[in-house]
């Protein structure tokens, strides 16, 4: 992606890289370091709560103190509220004026002025039907919100290298399963509303946002006795569309898993509820062991920083 590409134009050798999001309770950060070989190993990941928004700054200039994070490249992943993304058809233009067609298809299709909002967009794959035509996924972002984001991590002292999407984080951790080559579905549910992802060799398939979060799904009561039951179904049928669709638009037959994100608390309840209604398997991925890792994380950090582990990521996808 070419996001804001004009303020990280180059490289520098860095001990690693520190990911980190902006959530209205509190901050999710993740540090990966180089090893020998220039792979990256996890050594350390945490959600610090913080109850007003206006004490992130400090919390942020001392986690990043105490961690020496200025050391660190700095990856920032914007969270699913902070943009809006659009599926357009890519614009008969010439490559130097495409963000300025993308203005004016995407125009009525966001709820704020696409001329204060930053632009970028990422080649979406070609069906396998003849009338398949070349589509962009094209993400846009409040330019204000965006420079309140930069302004803090530089504040901290953090080298801003990245800005990075909720969707292409979460595919670095895909990327990471066994099923990686076969095609992999994968649900990150969060309190009210969930993303369902499937890729194939690092490529996006399906993006989907749903508002059914782990809150509606009282995931306290077992599945056979939860009165809940309408909003399990509604999410699976959302999931069983996505995988039906990927399966007649782009020709990939028979995605062999749906990976889950584990919660906090009553992953066990999910899962049996996803498998009491698709037909593939479905398991939880516990990410302490999925990537290279010096720390165990328990579900409730997993669950609020699956993100900014998979931005941790990236410079190793890119080089595959």
């Amino acid at each position: 992606m070419q996001l804001l590409k004009k303020f990280f134009r180059k490289k520098i050798i860095c001990k690693g890289i520190v990911s980190l999001s902006f959530l209205q309770n509190g901050i999710a950060v993740a540090v990966s370091e180089f090893t020998k070989n220039n792979a990256l190993t996890l050594v350390h990941c945490e959600f610090i709560d913080i109850e007003k928004p206006e004490d992130q700054q400090n919390t942020l200039n001392e986690l990043a103190n105490q961690h020496n994070l200025a050391e660190y490249d700095c990856h920032l992943v914007l969270t699913t509220d902070n943009y809006r993304r659009v599926n357009v058809e890519t614009p008969a233009v010439a490559d130097n004026e495409i963000i300025e067609a993308l203005r004016w298809k995407i125009n009525e299709l966001i709820d704020f002025p696409v001329d204060k909002a930053i632009i970028d967009y990422y080649q979406a794959p070609m069906g396998v039907r003849s009338n398949s035509r070349k589509m962009l996924e094209v993400i846009a972002s409040p330019i204000d919100l965006i420079k309140k984001q930069i302004e803090k991590c530089t504040k901290a002292g953090l080298r801003l290298k990245v800005i990075d999407i909720q969707e292409t984080a979460l595919r670095n951790l895909a990327v990471h399963t066994p099923e990686n080559e076969r095609g992999i579905a994968l649900l990150y549910l969060q309190e009210f509303s969930g993303s369902l992802l499937i890729q194939k060799n690092t490529t996006i398939y399906v993006s989907r946002q749903f508002e059914i979060g782990y809150k509606k799904l009282s995931l306290a009561e077992p599945f056979s006795n939860n009165p809940s039951a309408n909003a399990h179904n509604t999410l699976a049928l959302e999931i069983q569309r996505s995988l039906d669709y990927v399966e007649s638009y782009y020709g990939i037959l028979h995605i062999p898993a749906l990976v889950v994100i584990p919660l906090a608390d009553n992953t066990h309840n999910l899962l049996d509820s996803l498998g009491s209604n698709l037909g593939i398997a479905v398991r939880a991925i516990d990410l302490s062991s999925l990537i290279d890792c010096d720390i165990l994380m328990d579900g409730r950090t997993q669950s609020l920083c699956a993100p900014v582990i998979g931005a941790t990521l990236r410079y190793a996808i890119e080089a595959t």
